[in-house]
């Protein structure tokens, strides 16, 4: 049980530095409600001790609900009157095509931006950005909440950075989702607007890729999509699947979907299996199929032993609170800029040069 005791140290050693020790005076607003992420961003800043303002969404009947969930956050009538305060950040889930310029308004009036994935949908958007940020000094920062809101994938990075599975060589990743295609606005399905679906949810596991390899460089070697059953979205996708590799030699394949099964308990079985020299690390992030609804599961096997650790609840999520302190004190712990960018760009890559494998309907 050797490895089982090293398991629940590494936890208890992230839970007390993820530990909120100190509450400084941090305020934002938030832009732009048409993704629900943005429920769960404005939370995490709240938890960390920010202070929410102000409230616009073009449709105000989203703005007024988002205030009423929080019980916080005076509705603006425009968009100007957040450009115009004194907040420090501004938070935005609004449709991803249009994500890149807001921000760019943003860092003008002198703020930092926090977008939901995918931030951009073109390369000149990226560029644009990466413009802003030069010109502005300010934080341009994106919430990949696969890992950044994911406890087992915050313990499985303790686990690679010890060694315990010896030197890491490959990540493969499955992000399944649910479509519940009634509930989803007509942007959604619309590839000029939410970028495609390796831009789109595949952005969560080339973030990963990345970050698990502590590299900022590297190729994406081939993608592909389809859409094999949703032949009234036209040229929308269901599917879709990378192979990358860093420049340090570690490679991933992953993919994604949007056929998550009505019997499935959670949204998505989002699985990644961290392959070691002496081990491995797999992380069932959201359920444990047929034997528990809660996520947050790891499997680790070394040279040595195999054990299983839930790690839910016992490592905590520190994102929000290291985001707040870069944009206060300069720093980059949460993420850095390079990072971020990079992240975005190998999405879009992956996505612009993804091969086409079927449109409903049609035979291959």
């Amino acid at each position: 049980m050797a490895l089982l005791n090293q398991l629940e140290e590494l936890a208890q050693s992230a839970a007390e530095a993820a530990a909120i020790r100190e509450i400084v005076p941090f305020t934002f607003s938030v832009a732009g409600l048409d993704h629900p992420h943005i429920y769960g961003m404005v939370q995490g800043l709240l938890d960390a001790g920010a202070q929410l303002v102000h409230i616009y969404d073009r449709n105000p009947d989203q703005a007024h609900a988002l205030s009423a969930e929080f019980q916080t956050g005076k509705v603006a009538a425009e968009l100007s009157e957040i450009l115009h305060s004194d907040v420090d950040l501004v938070a935005t889930s609004i449709v991803p095509s249009e994500r890149g310029a807001l921000g760019v308004q943003v860092l003008e009036h002198d703020k930092h931006f926090l977008s939901a994935k995918a931030p951009f949908t073109t390369m000149a958007q990226l560029h644009a950005a990466e413009d802003a940020v030069r010109r502005s000094g300010k934080k341009w920062a994106v919430f990949y909440s696969e890992r950044l809101a994911v406890e087992a994938a915050l313990l499985a990075d303790e686990i690679v950075q010890e060694g315990l599975i010896g030197e890491l060589f490959q990540l493969t990743g499955s992000g399944p989702h649910r479509l519940q295609a009634q509930t989803r606005p007509a942007w959604f399905f619309d590839p000029q607007k939410n970028g495609g679906i390796l831009c789109d949810i595949g952005s969560h596991q080339i973030e990963q890729l990345l970050h698990y390899a502590r590299c900022n460089e590297a190729n994406v070697l081939h993608s592909k999509v389809a859409n094999y059953a949703h032949p009234q979205y036209g040229d929308w996708q269901d599917f879709g699947d990378a192979t990358l590799v860093t420049n340090t030699g570690i490679s991933q394949y992953f993919r994604v979907d949007w056929f998550t099964p009505e019997g499935l308990r959670v949204w998505g079985d989002g699985r990644t299996v961290l392959h070691g020299t002496n081990g491995f690390v797999e992380l069932r992030k959201y359920t444990d199929v047929a034997r528990s609804a809660e996520g947050d599961h790891l499997y680790v096997v070394t040279d040595r032993e195999e054990v299983y650790f839930p790690a839910k609840g016992k490592v905590g999520t520190p994102y929000f609170k290291q985001l707040i302190d870069d944009c206060m004190l300069g720093t980059e712990k949460a993420m850095s800029q390079e990072h971020t960018f990079q992240a975005a760009a190998l999405a879009i890559q992956a996505q612009e040069q993804a091969i086409s494998l079927i449109k409903a309907g049609e035979k291959q």
